[in-house]
């Protein structure tokens, strides 16, 4: 079970992620949107083989 800071932690790194896909979205750039979801996705399935 993580603690509260790291699941705090965890909580800044989604939202760091959200606010970039958001801001590319509004610039209208969304393969990088894509991108960053996709390097999101990445981190998740190895955060959750460990």
């Amino acid at each position: 079970m993580p603690t509260d800071m790291q699941y705090k932690d965890g909580l800044r790194k989604d939202k760091f992620l959200n606010d970039l896909v958001i801001e590319a979205i509004k610039k209208g750039d969304i393969e990088k949107a894509l991108e960053y979801l996709e390097k999101d996705n990445e981190r998740i399935e190895k955060a959750l083989e460990e």
